[in-house]
């Protein structure tokens, strides 16, 4: 007798991991896969943090009265660093994606689309990669609209990928026109954002606060929050009502995520709001990330969807 154990054999040995990189690469894509809500939650609230850095130091840095004087290495680190952040987000949230389509699309936006941060004439495929891949992934995924929910969230996403495609292509020239379009698009279906879970009366007083704070800015301080706008979100040549609208859609989507247990939800409707007109690459990547992580949760959660 040896004392070993009779299962102890090449099949056993198998099993264990052999350290090579290989092998420690496909384990690390099987935790993120099988943790895919967890893993797309993190990564989401990564790529906001770093969004919110940046719109803040814009407006301190561009605010008409008493502009915080932000250095000048900053906004290079930013610069640099937002889109490589995006795109990692991208990257990681399409691993965790199930679907083809979604995953394909998904990891074509997030490793085409910082490649302009890497020389300026790789921003035609820059933009060409979140146009394509963003459309890939939120509109190649939708199936043929059955019932009125389906229509709803179809038109929405609809809406999202042409505003990146007109804001996009009227940024680098491909159109003559269409950056007011594209804006408009993007603030219509920001609003429409509320439209896709069912709304409480926190959520709804939520939004209702966003909106008419922003309009009462606007009446009191038009040239502050006409700055604000611009520097911050890309907004411009579009109605101030029609961005309080899509302020208050947003915020109070977000706010019922939260309240119906979706913070993934809720973080994919603050990377929209936050993002503004996508009309620049940084801003297109957090857009598509963040109808992506919305419509992922509305195709989860039926129960709490409106």
């Amino acid at each position: 007798m040896s004392g070993e154990s009779p299962t102890a054999g090449p099949s056993a040995e198998a099993a264990e991991p052999d350290g090579s990189p290989d092998s420690a690469v496909l384990a690390a894509l099987a935790r993120i896969d099988g943790d895919g809500d967890r893993t797309a939650l993190w990564a989401g609230g990564v790529a906001l943090a770093v969004v919110v850095v940046g719109l803040a130091a814009r407006i301190a840095h561009n605010a008409p009265f008493d502009p915080l004087a932000v250095p000048a290495v900053v906004f290079d680190a930013l610069a640099v660093g937002t889109p490589l952040v995006l795109g990692a987000t991208l990257f990681v949230v399409a691993l965790t994606e199930g679907e083809p389509t979604r995953r394909v699309g998904l990891l074509f936006a997030g490793v085409f689309g910082p490649l302009a941060t890497i020389s300026s004439a790789a921003t035609l495929p820059a933009v060409a990669g979140v146009i394509g891949g963003g459309g890939l992934a939120l509109v190649g995924s939708l199936e043929r609209p059955t019932t009125y929910r389906d229509g709803r969230r179809a038109a929405v996403v609809v809406a999202f990928v042409a505003a990146v495609a007109l804001s996009l292509a009227r940024a680098v020239g491909l159109l003559d026109a269409g950056m007011t379009v594209g804006a408009g698009l993007a603030l219509v279906a920001t609003a429409a954002l509320a439209l896709l879970v069912r709304i409480d009366w926190v959520a709804a007083l939520a939004g209702l606060v966003a909106a008419a704070g922003l309009v009462a800015a606007a009446i009191t301080a038009p040239y502050l929050v006409g700055s604000v706008l611009l520097v911050g979100f890309g907004v411009v040549s579009v109605p101030q009502l029609l961005v309080a609208l899509a302020l208050g859609g947003g915020v109070a989507a977000a706010v019922a995520g939260l309240r119906h247990g979706m913070p993934l939800f809720a973080v994919g409707a603050l990377l929209v709001v936050l993002a503004g007109v996508p009309a620049a690459l940084p801003r297109a990547m957090a857009v598509v990330l963040g109808v992506a992580l919305v419509t992922r949760v509305t195709a989860e959660h039926a129960e709490v969807t409106a």
